[in-house]
């Protein structure tokens, strides 16, 4: 990742938050310490403490930059749907169990709306369920999916199993998660669990979703802002 275009206290920011990543993914959740990213970001325990106020605003910090991350490197124009991103996420997931034990950990702490995630988390689940919903009402509206009544119901129990998924996956890693979020998806839908998902006169994209709900990166910038006019 190249870090020339941020100021230097954002360059230092972001490679404390590269080296956290590969620490988690590395060593798991229990094994990393505050040493350890240090160590790996050529940076004291106290140096990463100027950088962010507390452990809890790196870890959710943390959480923040790999979702941001994830948006970059994804294809924004080939043609998807909510319900296949989502599973696709849960197959990369489960390669990471540090990664899904650091998220279910910070998840339940920052139910306290004085947590550093909670605003973040907050708008993470409003900008899933909201794209979500927004493709389920296209979707009914085009004759694709059962008439849904409640569109942000469905869109709201796409992301719960999600969720669920994970902390069963926690308890039993031979649960396929991208399966289950894929069959269990389409049931929510109406639809056959053994069949893919039509797609849309006018495709969804990744790119339709982030001009609906951009991602802000721990930078500042934002990533997906919809054109002026939109």
């Amino acid at each position: 990742m190249t870090l020339r275009h941020y100021p230097k206290g954002s360059a230092k920011r972001l490679e404390i938050l590269d080296a956290a990543l590969e620490v988690f993914t590395t060593e798991g959740y229990r094994a990393t310490s505050l040493r350890g990213i240090a160590e790996r970001a050529q940076i004291t325990p106290a140096g990463i403490m100027h950088y962010f106020d507390s452990k809890e605003q790196l870890l959710s910090a943390v959480l923040q930059h790999r979702d941001a991350m994830d948006v970059r490197r994804a294809d924004l124009d080939t043609p998807t749907n909510p319900v296949e991103t989502l599973a696709q996420v849960m197959d990369a997931n489960m390669k990471v169990p540090g990664l899904v034990t650091l998220y279910l950990t910070i998840a339940a702490a920052a139910v306290d709306p004085h947590h550093p995630a909670h605003d973040y988390l907050e708008r993470r689940y409003r900008r899933l369920a909201g794209g979500l919903t927004a493709w389920i009402t296209e979707m009914s509206q085009a004759g694709l999916v059962p008439k849904v009544v409640y569109p942000a119901g469905v869109a709201t129990a796409i992301v719960a199993q999600a969720d669920g998924i994970q902390f069963q996956w926690l308890l039993d890693p031979s649960v396929d998660m991208g399966m289950h979020v894929r069959r269990g998806g389409r049931r929510l839908l109406g639809l056959p669990f053994d069949k893919p998902i039509p797609q849309l006169p006018n495709p969804w994209t990744m790119r339709r979703a982030l001009q609906l709900y951009p991602v802000t990166m721990v930078t500042g910038e934002r990533v997906g802002e919809a054109p002026v006019g939109h």
